[in-house]
């Protein structure tokens, strides 16, 4: 059942030949050569479409964007119920698709876009490298969308944790996953609000790579091996190495402590702060500094009262671990209860 879940993702691009070189060296896309809407396809299946910025687009200098699309039964009762809602902008009114399908496109009360589509599914049948897996939607606050998604879809919100910032998941009335919305902050997110896709790839490392040759930009690490992009003409995405980037949870956002979720890290390093101010031993510190460094090491991320990223922030994110590294050893090596002086 794919009614009131997303089923289909396009791009609306200023340069056809350039964006099919690129995704083609990206995802392994192939392409009909259509210069209408193009089809994209992987060994799989159809993967997403690609066509030309419409023109009032172009002249008010709107980027390149990926557009995702939820599946109706009811595509003008839709678009009644969201035209209700204060601050939705209905872009493009019901219109056709093709023989079979009709689509519309709305911007909900926080600017974010998508396509309200009435016709068969059209779930792409593929998976793996080159292919969605998930939609993010990152805006300031939830309460700007969660009514609006509510009455339009039914949508459910469930919230999934707090740090580094809230993070939600979107179930519809079967209590299927649907999407996830996160509160991120500005310098994160951008001015604008997106439904953004998030494509599976075999490496993500060699895919940023290919990105940042052909132009494109990595924005942010966002943890748990999903990266925030653009391409070379603007348009943003995610992409992860693995197929479920949508399963956050607080534990593998902070980095829980084992194998099973138990935080023994946490209980050591309780521990650890007890002996150091009990019994005066130093030692004990420089071992929490070192156990600070294993998980800033590990997601590439530290928290010293602010998260600090090491791709976004690599100076004082190495700073800061070089600190932390410097004062352990200093900690312990200088602790009189362990090294007594000769004459002690």
């Amino acid at each position: 059942m794919s009614l009131n879940q997303f089923v289909w993702t396009d791009l609306s691009t200023f340069d056809l030949a350039h964006a099919r070189h690129d995704y083609a060296r990206l995802f392994g896309w192939r392409f009909q050569g259509k210069e209408d809407y193009d089809f994209a396809e992987t060994d799989q299946s159809l993967a997403a479409a690609i066509f030309p910025m419409p023109k009032r687009l172009m002249e008010i200098k709107m980027p390149s964007f990926w557009m995702s699309y939820v599946r109706v039964n009811d595509i003008e009762g839709a678009v009644a119920k969201a035209r209700k809602h204060d601050g939705t902008i209905i872009e493009i009114e019901p219109m056709p698709f093709n023989d079979n399908a009709r689509i519309a496109l709305v911007r909900d009360p926080s600017g974010a876009g998508f396509t309200l589509y009435e016709g068969p599914d059209i779930t792409p049948a593929g998976f793996g490298h080159g292919h969605v897996v998930q939609r993010y939607h990152h805006l300031p606050d939830l309460t700007l969308i969660k009514a609006f998604y509510e009455d339009l879809f039914g949508w459910q919100f469930d919230q999934l944790k707090t740090t580094p910032w809230p993070a939600f998941a979107i179930k519809d009335q079967t209590g299927e996953l649907v999407a996830y919305v996160e509160e991120v902050p500005e310098k994160f997110r951008g001015k604008f609000r997106y439904w953004m896709p998030c494509f599976e790839v075999k490496s993500t490392s060699e895919t940023l790579n290919k990105l940042t040759e052909m132009g494109g930009e990595l924005h942010h690490d966002l943890g748990g091996g999903r990266f925030l992009v653009a391409d070379a003409q603007g348009a943003h995405f995610m992409i992860s190495s693995t197929s479920k980037p949508q399963e956050i949870s607080a534990d593998s956002a902070n980095g829980a402590g084992s194998a099973g979720g138990r935080p023994w890290r946490a209980a050591v390093g309780l521990a650890c702060m007890w002996l150091a101010v009990f019994f005066d031993l130093q030692a004990f510190w420089g071992l929490m500094f070192l156990l600070w460094t294993w998980p800033a090491i590990k997601l590439a991320k530290v928290t010293l009262i602010d998260t600090v990223s090491r791709s976004n922030q690599p100076l004082l994110y190495w700073a800061i671990l070089g600190t932390w590294i410097l004062l352990s050893l200093w900690l312990i090596v200088s602790d009189p209860y362990l090294w007594p002086s000769p004459n002690g």
